[in-house]
C-alpha cells in the first residue's frame, strides 16, 4: 500500500502554506504511476497556491518494487552526513518487515529483493533508472568513480553529484547536479562498453567493490562524506 500524510508546507519565496499529500509509502507494484511521476521528476512536487513557486517535498519515505525486486529506504540529501545511523536503520526496517520473525507469505514474497538505502529524490531515480536498464548499481558506482577520476572539467563543489539519468543498449547518460535543487549542471555521455569493461574486469576492482557489498547504502557517497 502507498501511504500519504496530509501536511502543510511553506513557500521557500513568499512564505504562504499550502496543504500537500506527504509520502510515507510508495508501492510501485500497485501504483506504477507513482513510479512514473518519479521517473519524471513530478513526484512530490507542487506549486505555491500564491505564487506558483515549485514546491518539492523532501523525500522521507520507502518504496517497494516487489516484481524489479526493490526495497529502498529514502531519506533526504540533508540527513547524509548520518548515512552509517541510516544504513543501521534501514537494515533493521527491512529485517522487521521481511526477515525471520514475520509470516512466511511476507518472506517468501521478498525472496530475491534487494534492500537499499538512497539520499535524495535524484539518488532514487537512479536506482529506478539503473533497474530498468538491468545494471548492478554497485558497478554503477565503480563507473562513476572512473568517470569523476578521468573526465575533465567536472564540477567540485560539495553539493554536486553525478547521476546516471538514461541510457540505451549503447550508451548511458549521467549528469552532474546540484543535489539541493536539482538543477542540471553537466551532461555526459559514456559508452556502455566503459560498464562492460568492468564488469570483465571483475578482479581488478575487486578492492572497490568489496566497499559496496553486503552494504545497503550502495553509493559513491559513502567513500566520500563522512569517510574515516
Amino acid at each position: 500500500m502507498s501511504i500519504f500524510l496530509t501536511v502543510t508546507a511553506s513557500c521557500a519565496k513568499c512564505g504562504a502554506e499550502t496543504e500537500v499529500d506527504l509520502a510515507a509509502s510508495v508501492n510501485a507494484d500497485r501504483r506504477p504511476d507513482l513510479r512514473e511521476e518519479i521517473l519524471d521528476g513530478r513526484f512530490q512536487a507542487t506549486k505555491c497556491r500564491e505564487c506558483a513557486e515549485l514546491l518539492r517535498l523532501p523525500a522521507h519515505l520507502t518504496y517497494i518494487d516487489i516484481r524489479r525486486q526493490q526495497w529502498i529506504l529514502v531519506q533526504s540529501t540533508d540527513e547524509i552526513e548520518q548515512w552509517r545511523t541510516h544504513e543501521t536503520d534501514a537494515r533493521a526496517i527491512f529485517e522487521q518487515n521481511f526477515g525471520a520473525g514475520v509470516p512466511k507469505f511476507l518472506r517468501e514474497m521478498s525472496e530475491g529483493i534487494t534492500p537499499r538505502l538512497v539520499f535524495g529524490w535524484p539518488a532514487l531515480r537512479e536506482k529506478l533508472v539503473a533497474a530498468d536498464l538491468a545494471l548492478d548499481d554497485a558497478i554503477l558506482e565503480m563507473l562513476k568513480i572512473s568517470i569523476m577520476r578521468d573526465v575533465r572539467g567536472a564540477p567540485i563543489a560539495d553539493e554536486a553529484e553525478l547521476r546516471l539519468i538514461s541510457g540505451e543498449a549503447d550508451r548511458l547518460r549521467f549528469c552532474w547536479l546540484d543535489s539541493r535543487t536539482e538543477q542540471f549542471l553537466v551532461n555526459l555521455e559514456v559508452p556502455r562498453g566503459a560498464y562492460d569493461d568492468i564488469v570483465r574486469e571483475a578482479e581488478g576492482w575487486a578492492s572497490l567493490r568489496a566497499d559496496f557489498t553486503g552494504k545497503l547504502f550502495v553509493d559513491v557517497k559513502r567513500l566520500l562524506v563522512g569517510a574515516d
